[in-house]
C-alpha cells in the first residue's frame, strides 16, 4: 500500500513540475537570445538599451544615449529584428492597412498591418518597424488593439527624440 501512494505521489508531482520546468527553460532561451541580439547591436554591451518593452513576443529596447531602437519580432521562426537608428530619421508616421470585407447587409472593415514608417534623410529610403501583421499572428482583434497602442506609444517616443 505505501509504494503505490508513494509511486503516484511521485508521478503526480513530476507531472506538475514538468510544464513548469519546461516554461522556465523557454523563458531562458528568449531571454539569452534577446541578450544576445542587444550585444550584437551595442558593441557587446545590452545594458545601455535602458528603456524597454515587450508585448504579444515583440520586444522594443531604446538607446536613449545614443538615440538607436532594435524591434525584435518573436512570432515568425527565424525572428525578424529591426534596428533603426534615430539620427538619421528625419519623420515618421503610423500606417494602418485595412481590408474591406463584403458582407450579407453591409461592408466590414478589417484592420491587416500596424507599421511605423521611418523616412531616412540620409539616403531617402523608408524603414518599417512592423506591430502587427494579420499573415502570421493570431487574427484576434485583442492583439490589434495591443498592438496598436504600443504603436502609438512609440510614435510618440520616436517624434520626442527626432
Amino acid at each position: 500500500m505505501e509504494t503505490s501512494t508513494t509511486l503516484i505521489g511521485l508521478f503526480l508531482i513530476l507531472l506538475t513540475a514538468l510544464p513548469i520546468f519546461l516554461l522556465l527553460r523557454t523563458q531562458h532561451k528568449n531571454k539569452s537570445k534577446i541578450e544576445t541580439i542587444l550585444k550584437q547591436f551595442n558593441q557587446g554591451n545590452s545594458k545601455e538599451f535602458n528603456l524597454r518593452e515587450s508585448l504579444n513576443n515583440k520586444i522594443i529596447a531604446f538607446n536613449e544615449m545614443k538615440k538607436k531602437l532594435v524591434l525584435i519580432d518573436l512570432n515568425i521562426k527565424p525572428e525578424i529584428v529591426t534596428y533603426v537608428d534615430l539620427n538619421e530619421i528625419s519623420n515618421s508616421k503610423i500606417i494602418r492597412e485595412m481590408e474591406h470585407f463584403d458582407g450579407s447587409k453591409s461592408t466590414k472593415e478589417f484592420i491587416t498591418k500596424v507599421e511605423i514608417l521611418l523616412h531616412n534623410k540620409k539616403n531617402q529610403q523608408d524603414e518599417t518597424l512592423k506591430f502587427y501583421d494579420y499573415e502570421y499572428e493570431k487574427p484576434i482583434q485583442l492583439n490589434y488593439f495591443r498592438d496598436n497602442q504600443l504603436a502609438e506609444k512609440w510614435l510618440e517616443i520616436i517624434n520626442k527624440v527626432i
